[in-house]
């Protein structure tokens, strides 16, 4: 039999990228104790990872509020609550998600990528001043 033509280097990422999104499925469909809820004092609940990433993802999108120690030189002096106000970035993905999008995050925080109103706020001003153009031109 003849051998094999090697991959490109093309073809070895995406045989990469496939073999990696195989394990990430695996690894996120094996059961754990969710670390929030055992932290809350409940009862331990045994949950898919790609559901308590879930959670997290909903969570933030809808804020929270959580207890954090205060400590002064080395010894516990009290509790504070630290709010987490919603994350805009978060609402996007969960109400794109609800609406069956699937678009990409930018996972750099501050990206230069644009949002997607700006995107939309550029093409409308480019829209916009098209009209106004045509409309100089037609009087």
């Amino acid at each position: 039999m003849p051998d094999k033509p090697e991959k490109s280097e093309h073809g070895r990422k995406i045989a990469a990228g496939k073999l990696l999104s195989k394990y990430i499925r695996e690894i996120l469909n094996e059961e754990h104790d969710d670390p929030l809820i055992k932290a809350r004092g409940e009862e331990a609940v045994m949950v898919t990872k790609a559901e308590a990433i879930a959670r997290h993802v909903v969570k933030s999108a809808l804020g929270y509020t959580e207890q954090e120690d205060v400590y002064a030189k080395g010894v516990k002096t009290g509790v504070k609550d630290v709010v987490h106000r919603p994350d805009k970035t978060f609402i996007c993905l969960v109400w794109d998600r609800m609406e069956g999008r699937v678009v990409p995050m930018d996972v750099k925080p501050g990206g230069d990528k644009a949002t997607a109103a700006d995107k939309v706020s550029e093409q409308g001003k480019k829209r916009l001043a098209q009209i106004a153009k045509s409309s100089l031109k037609n009087p």
